[in-house]
């Protein structure tokens, strides 16, 4: 960590402390070379992994570490967007952020306006292939002349709504760079020292966005590993790792080899997994021995969740964990989940789903989101149209025009007023609700804050009349049970959501975390449970089909098993089942081809 200026490439293994190389490298910059913590900017994927690098930033630098500026991609492309929004064609007001639901809303707007056909994608399909358009490099793609008419269109709905969506965090600020040299000089000049996480996953747009602030000083430090590279279906190609020391030939080379997490045996499980893969660099640890990995083979999915529910039980008994907060179990597809829970339950061990996305899809759910950004912001025109009239407030014909073009207070009232007293009366009423909403926000706590605004705004009477109640009031106590467990206050907490944040439980949730292989992506257990390794899920047939060859394919697929098997510190459970449900039928299941050649001394058959 005490190279010169200059580019530097950090391949880092799993487990060898890459966020503790991040933060030592800026407190070195900062203590030993006196460069301004605030010129000092690190660029990563989670608010989670920006969360801890500020935290171990504060305990080398003290207050001094809170000028480091620490973000994410997404949310540093939102703030460029928010600096220049006037140069990128929005008017006044602040701008909100659409999720997937509201994207699509307007998409399927913009492809009506111009009597689109769908008949070649579905409407998941076609903005998929808009993404690609906007968030590819250099390289014209071939749907794009296609899609100009539409993209136009849809952008422009965008600027009249003052939104943005996900992609136009990245997309808008690299068409101010092109279109504004000066304001990209202002940003190189800013932050003389740029660094960037989990490199080995970044997007062309996010690397052009890296080589942009970057290319006047070239003090650009990354850290990845090609072994880890899962999201290619974002973007994320490791080619980008060959391309940085083609683009910074004078790049220095630091590998970091060593695991600090796990076992002696299940690293060197992980070795043998992982010497198949492009790129492969072996891991070697000073860690004890430690357990051998077991393979459980159940009878089929309702046997293998009851091998795993009864095994954490035997482990809290023995007292070989504290907690059930120490134990993961993870898969490959979200559906596998539902039989899991089932045990658990049965088992009484409590336990949190990571990747739940279609719990901020449910309109009671995006309601009282809405309700809480109101509250901390009530000119927020997005979150105004959202709740207009709901529960119902006679403002019904008024809510249908925010619809499409959303108000702030004022002009909300103007136009309430242009309907009648009686809509006159109702959003007089509702603006003062959302005042004394937002002047008691800060003294209370988020959970308070929910109660608050469901009892004040009368919605959660209204919803417990609907006909769905008691789907949509458990839904809203999914939602209560984040509020008691953030660490955020509310500002913060909302930023997460709009930035398309999967919202956990906090370290002491205490809760068996169940989550895919790619929602585990740099967490670490004492234990972990990795289910279904068995042809059909792990490989994946469709992620197979999706790659130009299956070889590619069998590589990415085999990076996802490798991240698994490094998640845990101390025990490693692998199961398959001989026979899984698919759809109305069970089938008989194969083992998963990665387990063949795995050493015998490093896995034992579970009773």
């Amino acid at each position: 960590m005490l190279a010169g200026d200059g580019p530097l490439l950090i391949v880092a293994g799993p487990g060898s402390g890459k966020t503790t190389v991040l933060a030592a490298r800026i407190a070195y910059l900062v203590t030993s070379r006196g460069i301004a913590p605030s010129s000092v900017l690190a660029v990563t994927f989670a608010t989670k992994a920006a969360r801890e690098l500020r935290s171990r930033l504060r305990g080398m630098l003290g207050d001094v570490g809170l000028a480091v500026d620490v973000s994410t991609f997404h949310a540093f492309g939102l703030r460029i967007v928010r600096q220049w929004s006037d140069e990128l064609g929005f008017g006044p007001g602040p701008l909100a952020v659409y999720g997937k639901d509201e994207a699509l809303r307007l998409l399927r707007d913009a492809a009506d306006q111009l009597g689109f056909e769908f008949e070649q994608w579905s409407l998941p399909d076609l903005a998929r292939h808009l993404e690609r358009v906007r968030l590819g490099d250099d390289t014209p793609l071939p749907e794009a002349k296609e899609l100009e008419p539409l993209l136009e269109a849809y952008e422009e709905l965008l600027r009249r709504r003052g939104a943005v969506d996900y992609p136009a965090m990245l997309a808008m600020p690299l068409r101010l760079f092109r279109a504004r040299p000066a304001a990209l000089r202002l940003y190189q000049d800013s932050y003389r020292h740029v660094l960037s996480d989990e490199f080995q996953d970044v997007s062309a747009a996010q690397y052009a966005l890296l080589r942009r602030l970057a290319e006047r000083h070239h003090n650009l430090v990354v850290v990845g590993d090609p072994r880890q590279t899962l999201y290619g279906w974002r973007g994320a190609d490791v080619r980008f790792l060959q391309d940085f020391e083609r683009d910074f030939p004078e790049a220095q080379l630091l590998g970091l080899d060593q695991n600090f997490r796990s076992t002696g045996r299940i690293v060197d499980l992980a070795n043998a997994l992982g010497a198949a893969l492009e790129y492969s660099r072996p891991l070697w640890t000073d860690n004890p021995e430690g357990e051998v990995t077991l393979l459980h083979v159940a009878e089929d999915e309702q046997a293998e969740a009851a091998f795993v529910a009864s095994e954490i039980g035997r482990l809290l008994e023995a007292q070989r964990i504290e907690h059930p907060g120490e134990v993961a179990i993870l898969y490959r597809t979200n559906q596998q989940a539902s039989e899991l829970i089932l045990a658990l339950r049965a088992q009484h061990v409590p336990y949190w789903v990571l990747g739940r996305g279609d719990l901020f899809a449910r309109h009671e759910v995006r309601d009282a989101i809405a309700y809480l950004r109101l509250a901390h912001d009530p000119a927020d025109p997005s979150a105004l149209a959202r709740i207009a009239n709901t529960p119902p407030r006679r403002l019904g014909r008024l809510a249908e025009r925010l619809r499409d073009r959303p108000l702030p207070p004022e002009e909300f009232l103007t136009l309430a007023r242009s309907y009648g007293p009686t809509a006159a009366n109702s959003a007089i009423s509702l603006l003062a609700l959302v005042d004394d909403l937002h002047d008691r926000s800060t003294a209370l706590t988020l959970v308070q804050m929910l109660d608050l605004v469901l009892e004040r705004s009368g919605y959660a009477t209204w919803l417990a009349g609907q006909p769905d109640a008691s789907t949509g009031l458990a839904h809203l106590a999914m939602l209560r049970t984040l509020a008691e467990q953030a660490e955020e206050e509310l500002g913060a907490w909302l930023a997460d959501l709009q930035l398309g944040e999967e919202v956990a439980p906090g370290p002491d949730a205490r809760k068996v975390l169940l989550t895919t292989i790619h929602g585990a992506k740099g967490g670490e257990w004492r234990v972990v449970f990795v289910v279904g390794v068995e042809e059909g899920l792990l490989p994946h047939p469709r992620a197979l089909l999706l790659k130009e060859t299956e070889s590619a394919g069998l590589q990415e697929e085999l990076r996802v098993a490798y991240v698994a098997v490094t998640r845990p510190r101390e025990r490693l459970y692998l199961t398959c089942c001989r026979t899984r449900r698919l759809g109305e039928h069970s089938e008989l299941c194969r083992p998963s081809r990665f387990l063949r050649g795995l050493p015998a001394h490093l896995i034992q058959r579970a009773a």
